[in-house]
């Protein structure tokens, strides 16, 4: 006889102990009981296996659509921080442009006031000299005029030719007043610009002369100044 058994999983256990007087139509029909419960035992295991790789695709597919939620809201929080870090650069940039074309228009500004102020002190001294020259001249005139036979440009001439100073020459010659002599003042400086973008300069004095007006005498005053 053959004896047919499953263990304690489900498996096939064969253990098949033949007896010396089993026919061979009780042989046949064993080993056909044991074909069936193969076949049924073969069809469970198909089922379970199907079973179990439904439900490994399934978690796959869950991880899947896991893996890409989370990465479209990683890019999709990245690009929303870029866009703020742009932004924000933006205002920096346009903060820092305002700021400079502020400082550029009040640099502006107090340059054009200081011109102004300066040109205007200019012109008050232009005009007080030229009032005084002027003044000088009426004073001479009244004091002396029959004594008057060198006239201003003749003195300012004649300091030129004394101390070798050509019409081209950067130093300026001048008449200035008159002393109380009556003589005339000649002022021999020169213009140095202080600032080439504004114009500013000062005056370098290189000599104050004394002319007669009678005899046009030269004296060198430059050590008493005026």
């Amino acid at each position: 006889m053959m004896e047919v058994n499953f263990d304690a999983s489900g498996d096939y256990v064969e253990n098949i102990n033949f007896v010396d007087n089993a026919s061979e139509e009780q042989i046949a029909l064993l080993q056909n009981q044991i074909q069936e419960q193969q076949k049924q035992l073969s069809d469970l295991e198909q089922q379970q296996m199907e079973k179990e790789l439904d439900d490994y695709y399934a978690q796959l597919e869950e991880d899947r659509q896991k893996e890409e939620e989370a990465q479209a809201k990683a890019e999709a929080d990245a690009e929303a921080q870029a866009e703020a870090d742009r932004k924000a650069e933006e205002e920096r940039l346009a903060e820092e442009e305002q700021k400079k074309q502020e400082e550029e228009e009040a640099q502006a500004k107090s340059d054009e006031e200081e011109a102004e102020a300066e040109a205007f002190l200019e012109d008050e001294a232009q005009t007080e000299s030229e009032s005084e020259q002027e003044e000088d001249t009426e004073a001479l005139e009244e004091e002396e005029p029959a004594e008057q036979t060198v006239s201003q440009e003749q003195a300012i001439q004649l300091v030129r030719d004394q101390q070798g100073i050509s019409e081209d020459s950067p130093l300026l010659v001048a008449y200035d007043h008159v002393d109380d002599s009556g003589n005339y003042i000649i002022h021999v400086y020169e213009n140095v610009v202080d600032n080439e973008e504004t114009g500013e300069e000062h005056t370098a004095t290189q000599g104050w002369y004394q002319v007669s007006p009678s005899d046009g005498a030269i004296t060198d005053v430059t050590v008493d100044g005026y």
